[in-house]
Parts: C-alpha cells; structure tokens; sequence
C-alpha cells in the first residue's frame, strides 16, 4: 500500500488503548524483575515503558499533557528507586503508580479499566 499524504499514515497509527497494552506488559515484568533482584531488568522495562510512552504522546497529542505530567509525578520516582536497587522503596513507588493509572484512567473517562498485578510474573527470556 503506497500511502498519498501524512493524514493516511497518521490514521493506521496505534490508538492510546493498544500503546497501553504494551506498557502493562513492561510493567508487569518490570515489578517480577525488581522483585528477584534483577535490577537490570527492571530498568530496561523501564527505559521501555518510557519509549512506548512517547509513542502515545506524540500519536495521542492531546493525551500528551497527561502522559508527561504521569511520567514526572510516577515514573521519575519509580525510575529512582530501580536505581537505588531498593526493593522496599520501588514495591512502594510502583503502588503509588499503579494508583496513579487508575487514577489517569478515570480522570480520562475509562474508570473501568483498572490495572492490577498479575500473580504470576511473566515468562521473560
């Protein structure tokens, strides 16, 4: 398919719904990682999460205020405590996070889409 103008590309580009669903898995995995000590895990979900999240701003543009103002409240401490290698800290962190998107999403009018941990983690390679 040869596309003839930037607004046919701009309409195949993912919706905010299937962005999310990618950072859910990162951040399942991200949790399980930190978890076990894998603390190089956990910031490559991270650093992931973070990309995945530029995707939706710059897709989503009008969601983009919200993103980036989630990103410095949330992840930015999340982010320091994976650095500090701090379990007890990040499972706090990721708790205010997790908060924090359900909070997002019913501010966003999705009040039913409520993200829980997995009990299990993940099979990561």
């Amino acid at each position: 398919m040869l596309f003839r103008s930037l607004a046919q590309l701009a309409e195949i580009q993912p919706g905010l719904g299937t962005v999310m669903m990618e950072y859910a898995n990162r951040f399942w995995s991200m949790y399980y990682a930190a978890n076990s000590g894998n603390w190089d895990l956990a910031a490559y979900q991270m650093k992931e999460a973070l990309e995945i999240q530029e995707v939706g701003e710059t897709t989503r543009p009008a969601r983009a205020p919200m993103l980036k103002a989630f990103e410095s409240s949330f992840l930015d401490p999340l982010n320091n405590t994976i650095n500090a290698k701090n379990f007890s800290a990040f499972q706090t962190a990721y708790n205010n996070t997790v908060g924090g998107c359900n909070g997002c999403h019913a501010a966003s009018g999705f009040p039913y889409i409520n993200y829980t941990l997995p009990s299990s983690p993940p099979n990561i390679p």
